[in-house]
């Protein structure tokens, strides 16, 4: 049985077995908290895929959730989330369980507090991953994508593992230090991403991956500053009908982060390099290559009254920080691979009204040259690609 089937088993068999036994623990039920959230996307885009068929316009954006937390006694908090996220070709929104974890207090004072968590954990990377789920957390109706991969979303979403968090409290500052060790989640996105397409054998994760971010915030969220790394490594079997060989990949997925908030006020930026190496693939473009991907991306959000926000943002991305205009791997590949697929640089614009606590709307555009951002699974044959596009999304998200 898989990882994700077991968990899914247990954290289902859990909420069963609280439920049933609600009356016999009434007082632990008291501090039972349920949330959840919906949100569904329009996309519509003047050439290529983004989450469905985009250039005719897709709906195919749709996200559900429901998550709870207990707290069976003073040092113990359980929580959970079960995700339906359906994403074009990528994700066709079968739920599947995104956290779920016991976080235990180890020590709990005025000056500081550290915890231990096990099970599911959502991976604290950047100023975003951890609730990148919740439309009401996110920066844009979509994260950053020049930062933040939704093509290999999985990979750096969750680990299935154990992890310490030690928060300090100071006058000037909170400090948080996070270290994690776990299994990552891996999915024929990542194989598309990593390899470029999606084979017969498999591709799994060899060992653990390791992930740690120092989180500093001022009083009142005035200034947060972090810095975060990812270090893992998956390897490729193939099978008998694989036109490569077998090998591994390795890469370290590091984000600085730095947000200001004056007054109405939000600044934004965040720098993300990745360096990876192929070991092996013999017959693949990518046998013995190295590369460090690049993205980075500033946004400026401004409410001139509490419920309505308009924001602009600036970003750019490219799979190798060396070959900035695709030109090299373009030549390797005799133009199979046009240039553009390797780079994106975007302009966004976007409006946010909270119509309530409870509701709230959205609507960008995006104008776009290059298309790395984009999914080879749902734009698989790189040539037909356009590199200068638009889009235009809306999207309504509920919470409760």
């Amino acid at each position: 049985m898989s990882n994700r089937r077991l968990l899914s088993l247990v954290f289902c068999g859990l909420l069963v077995e609280l439920l049933r036994s609600q009356a016999a623990c009434a007082d632990v039920f008291d501090d039972l908290e349920v949330h959840g959230f919906a949100n569904q996307g329009f996309v519509k885009t003047t050439a290529n895929s983004f989450f469905g068929d985009s250039e005719r316009g897709s709906f195919d954006f749709t996200e559900l959730g429901i998550n709870a937390t207990i707290e069976p006694s003073p040092s113990l908090r359980l929580s959970g989330q079960l995700l339906s996220r359906r994403a074009g070709e990528m994700y066709d929104g079968s739920p599947h369980v995104d956290f779920a974890l016991a976080d235990f207090s180890i020590r709990n004072t005025t000056v500081d507090s550290i915890g231990l968590l096990l099970g599911r954990i959502k991976n604290p990377l950047g100023l975003f991953n951890e609730t990148r789920d919740v439309a009401f957390t996110r920066p844009g109706i979509f994260l950053p994508q020049v930062v933040y991969y939704d093509k290999v979303r999985n990979l750096f979403m969750s680990s299935d593992g154990v992890a310490v968090k030690w928060n300090l409290f100071y006058d000037a500052a909170n400090v948080e230090l996070f270290f994690g060790v776990g299994k990552p989640l891996l999915d024929e996105n990542v194989e598309h991403g990593y390899l470029g397409a999606s084979f017969a054998g498999d591709l799994e994760t060899d060992g653990v991956a390791y992930i740690t971010r120092l989180l500093v915030e001022t009083p009142a969220d005035t200034i947060r500053a972090a810095f975060s790394i990812a270090k893992t490594s998956m390897g490729f079997q193939p099978s008998l009908l694989d036109p490569i060989g077998n090998g591994n990949v390795d890469f370290v997925y590091g984000i600085a982060s730095l947000q200001l908030s004056i007054e109405n006020w939000t600044i934004t930026a965040e720098y993300m390099r990745e360096p990876t190496n192929w070991d092996g693939f013999t017959g693949s473009i990518f046998d013995g290559m190295t590369m460090a991907a690049e993205g980075y991306y500033m946004q400026a959000a401004w409410q001139p009254v509490s419920n309505i926000e308009f924001m602009v943002r600036y970003g750019e991305g490219f799979a190798d920080r060396n070959d900035r205009s695709g030109e090299k791997f373009s030549r390797l590949t005799f133009a199979s691979v046009p240039a553009h697929t390797r780079y994106s640089k975007a302009l966004v614009t976007g409006i946010r009204w909270d119509v309530s606590s409870n509701f709230m709307l959205r609507a960008e555009f995006q104008r776009h040259k290059g298309t790395f951002i984009l999914s080879s699974r749902e734009n698989p044959d790189p040539v037909s690609t356009q590199p200068d596009w638009n889009m235009f999304a809306i999207s309504a998200s509920y919470r409760f």
